[in-house]
C-alpha cells in the first residue's frame, strides 16, 4: 500500500487537491488530507479511499465526511498515549481505520496493546531528507516490522520505487509518502514509480 500524505502546502490544497486525486487509479493508494477538502474530494472521486491527516475536528466529522481512517500522532501533530488512545476510541466509534505513527520500537510495543489497523514508522528526523529513514535504517526498519502487531507502514523520505521494495524486503506492508509526490513536477509518472515498488 502507498499512503499519500498532502499534509498542507499550497500544491495539495483546494482545486490543487481534487487535481492530484485524480490522477489515482490504483486501488493500493490512499490519500490522506486535510479535513477541509475530504468532502469535496469523495464526492467527486466515492471510488478513492481517503483518510483524514489528523482526527481534528473529530473522528465523527472525518467519517461524515466520507473518511474511511486517519492518521495518528505523525510529527506534525503529535499525541500523548493517552490522546492516542482515547481518540483510538473514539475512531472505532466511528467505524474509521487508524494508523498510529511512531519512532521507536518501544512505542511501537506500547501501540500493539490498541490494535491499530496500521502501524507508521518514520524517524522524525529524515521526513522530507535527502536520505530516507529505509536506507539509513534498515535494520532498525527490521526490528519494528518484527515488533509490530499490525501491518508496519515505512515513511520518512520515501522517494524511489527501490525504497519501496527496500521498505518491503525489511517487512512493512507499504509506505507513507508525502513531499515526494505532493511537490513532484510530474506527480502521476512519481505515483507510477513509486507503484513499481510494490510490484516485487
Amino acid at each position: 500500500m502507498i499512503f499519500l500524505n498532502f499534509k498542507i502546502y499550497q500544491e495539495t490544497s483546494g482545486e490543487n487537491t481534487l487535481k492530484l486525486c485524480r490522477i489515482i487509479k490504483d486501488k493500493r493508494v490512499v490519500v490522506c488530507l486535510q479535513a477541509t477538502d475530504i468532502y469535496r474530494v469523495k464526492q467527486a472521486l466515492p471510488q478513492l479511499a481517503v483518510w483524514g491527516q489528523h482526527a481534528d475536528p473529530s473522528p465523527l466529522s472525518l467519517a461524515v465526511a466520507g473518511a474511511g481512517g486517519v492518521l495518528l500522532n505523525h510529527f506534525e501533530h503529535q499525541l500523548s498515549f493517552d490522546q492516542i488512545k482515547a481518540t483510538v476510541a473514539e475512531c472505532r466509534q466511528s467505524q474509521l481505520k487508524v494508523m498510529i505513527i511512531t519512532d521507536t520500537v518501544e512505542l511501537i510495543q506500547k501501540i500493539n496493546d490498541l490494535k491499530p489497523d496500521y502501524i507508521g514508522f518514520e524517524d522524525p528526523r529524515l521526513i522530507g531528507g535527502p536520505v530516507a529513514m529505509i536506507d539509513a535504517n534498515f535494520d532498525l526498519v527490521k526490528q519494528a516490522a518484527a515488533a509490530a502487531q499490525a501491518p508496519l507502514i515505512v515513511g520518512g523520505g520515501i522517494r524511489t520505487s527501490d525504497q519501496v521494495k527496500k521498505s518491503l524486503s525489511a517487512g512493512g506492508k507499504g509506505v507513507l509518502v508525502a513531499s515526494e509526490f505532493a511537490k513532484s513536477d510530474n506527480p502521476e509518472q512519481t505515483l507510477s514509480q513509486l507503484l513499481k515498488g510494490l510490484d516485487t
